[in-house]
């Protein structure tokens, strides 16, 4: 599995607990109005999901006190996982995965709802000194439904897909790099939290490198999933290929 495994940096099922199913000890932290939810994309078939009220205070935090994950510092990364979130209801400028400093308000990666809450577009938001966003996605994944978003980053060009499809690029190399002490989903932590998110997140997977189309479309329909080779489908082997060929080939 070293294909693999080499790469993915945590594996959030999100089912009852926040803890890191990958093996690397990356566990996270619910605070204020999060709570499980028994809905879930169909596509998983089960489990739970986080659900965020939308309150200050609420959000999650990965390795919380301990310096996040910095994974946007990171020259290639990829970053999956499913929403149901209306863009339009208590949801302006709100964020769905953000990386921070504690102790300058400043620095910021965000993704999340558009800033004027005037549709369901995501809505890319970096700023180091110089700003990138307000920059939005074309399709509408904020529709109050479950969709699936991913996005790969290579040093500040950010390709984002939307239920496994390329929706559009974005440039934020401008911005000057930094270093990041918190990693939150459904909210932005700094010195304090807000940009609190209304709706509900599952299966978060972060790799510290630049995942294929494939991979994305195959996370995307369920046919592979972050924990490994066990979960990926049969159908999808070429002949005399095992399972552990084709995550490897989807990989590659």
């Amino acid at each position: 599995e070293m294909c693999i495994r080499d790469s993915l940096v945590g594996y959030w099922k999100l089912d009852g607990d926040f803890t890191d199913s990958s093996g690397n000890g990356n566990d996270g932290t619910l605070f204020g109005g999060a709570t499980y939810s028994d809905s879930v994309p169909d596509t998983l078939g089960g489990g739970q999901s986080v659900e965020f009220d939308g309150t200050p205070g609420t959000y999650g935090s990965i390795n919380d006190g301990t310096g996040g994950l910095a994974i946007t510092e990171t020259p290639s990364y990829t970053i999956s996982m499913w929403v149901k979130g209306d863009g339009t209801i208590d949801n302006v400028d709100d964020r769905i995965f953000s990386e921070a400093t504690s102790t300058n308000n400043n620095p910021l990666f965000n993704m999340g709802t558009r800033n004027n809450g005037a549709d369901g577009v995501a809505d890319v938001y970096v700023r180091n000194g110089q700003a990138y966003g307000h920059e939005f996605s074309n399709g509408q994944p904020f529709d109050g439904t479950w969709r699936h978003i991913a996005w790969v980053d290579n040093d500040g060009l950010l390709d984002l897909y939307i239920d496994g499809e390329f929706d559009r690029q974005f440039d934020y190399s401008i911005v000057p790099s930094f270093t990041p002490d918190t990693t939150t989903i459904g909210g932005i932590l700094r010195a304090t939290d807000c940009c609190n998110f209304t709706g509900n997140i599952d299966e978060l997977a972060i790799w510290d490198e630049a995942l294929s189309e494939d991979v994305i479309a195959s996370l995307a329909d369920g046919s592979f999933s972050p924990g490994g080779p066990q979960a990926v489908s049969y159908t999808h082997l070429r002949a005399h290929e095992t399972v552990l060929d084709l995550v490897c080939r989807l990989l590659l």
